[in-house]
């Protein structure tokens, strides 16, 4: 299974030419994607009215990763792990971190710089 990011989401959304979209490449090569719960919250609190039924539609077509207790701990080990190397990152990208993660799925994004931070997470970029 594959996690995808908000990210990679954003850019879909944006590009006229979805064939060109990182997203749109994925779909070629992957079967089955996810999201997480923090992904969903970071589209629709970025949303405004006349954008609500695209991504109604396209997060209607995603199976939803729930932010789990297994989830929670495991966002606060990768807190703990970022401090240890005075590092840190905002608590959405640790928690979509910590999903990956958890889950053992390979996390697609187009914030690799964020990501690259954690260690033990299989990331797919462009």
């Amino acid at each position: 299974m594959l996690l995808i990011d908000t990210s990679v989401l954003i850019e879909y959304f944006r590009k006229t030419k979805k064939d060109e979209t990182f997203f749109y490449k994925l779909a070629e090569t992957h079967s089955a994607f996810c999201i997480s719960t923090i992904t969903k919250y970071e589209v629709l609190v970025g949303s405004n009215p006349q954008q609500d039924g695209f991504w109604q539609k396209l997060l209607g077509s995603i199976a939803v990763i729930p932010f789990d207790d297994a989830t929670a701990v495991e966002t606060v080990q990768i807190r703990k792990e970022l401090k240890a190397k005075s590092e840190n990152l905002g608590f959405e990208d640790m928690a979509i971190a910590a999903t990956a993660r958890q889950k053992g799925f390979q996390l697609a994004t187009l914030n690799n710089k964020h990501f690259k931070k954690i260690t033990n997470l299989n990331l797919v970029t462009r």
